[in-house]
């Protein structure tokens, strides 16, 4: 006889926070997109630094 389990996973819960890649921009097509899990965003200053050093763009947009 076998016993039959279950495995229930739960779905992570994504951040408002957006991270538009290598110089992508909102709106635009065809640009690479990064969507943290909420609670692992990073700070104003990794995110500037991201900015200046890469072209990362965060933007925070709130799910209405």
């Amino acid at each position: 006889m076998s016993d039959v389990g279950y495995v229930l996973a739960k779905m992570p819960e994504y951040s408002e926070w957006r991270c538009y890649l290598f110089g992508s921009k909102p709106g635009s097509s065809g640009g690479m997109v990064y969507t943290p899990v909420r609670g692992h965003e990073p700070n104003w200053f990794w995110r500037k630094m991201q900015y200046l050093i890469l072209g990362n763009l965060w933007v925070y947009e709130p799910k209405n």
